[in-house]
């Protein structure tokens, strides 16, 4: 393509920078280890003290949170059938961690800061954690808050990842 006149070289100088632009973008996030699809979306993890709400850490590496999402796989074959009796099971169970999950936004312009996802609960002395979904994440309509607890059985292994972030 030869180009003669100034408005063509111009022309052509816009192109190549557009051109430019979009391979710089996309060539930015091949240094990252893992995708958003690998991170399940997560952008952070805040850990508290369930005694009295205090910040223990924040946790934005992406190398624990993949860890974190590869060791939350609760078995949910039986989840509807279990709930009232796991839930009666917590009672009088003291809470010991709260671990409050937050994505990355879904627009891909504008508010970048990340939203609150669900939270982690776990008590001392016991296998169960409980689930809640955050009414944020749920954009679409209103659900009772009831509904948006979930009571799982963890495993002594996920239990001691999850204590290990906390310390």
């Amino acid at each position: 393509m030869k180009i003669t006149n100034k408005t063509g070289y111009i022309k052509a100088g816009i192109i190549l920078s557009f051109v430019l632009c979009i391979c710089a973008g996309c060539s930015n996030r091949q240094d990252e280890k893992y995708t958003v699809e690998d991170l399940g979306g997560l952008a952070e993890i805040r850990i508290f003290s369930a005694e009295d709400n205090e910040l223990i850490k924040t946790i934005s590496d992406e190398e624990q949170l993949y860890q974190y999402n590869q060791h939350l796989n609760f078995d949910t074959s039986d989840i509807e059938e279990r709930q009232n009796e796991l839930k009666k099971d917590l009672n009088g169970a003291n809470e010991q961690y709260r671990f409050v999950a937050y994505k990355r936004p879904v627009a891909r312009f504008g508010d970048d800061e990340p939203e609150e996802n669900f939270t982690i609960t776990l008590y001392e002395d016991t296998d169960i954690a409980k689930m809640t979904v955050s009414d944020e994440s749920i954009k679409a309509f209103s659900v009772p808050e009831e509904l948006l607890a979930f009571y799982f059985e963890i495993s002594d292994e996920e239990i001691k990842f999850l204590t290990s972030l906390a310390e």
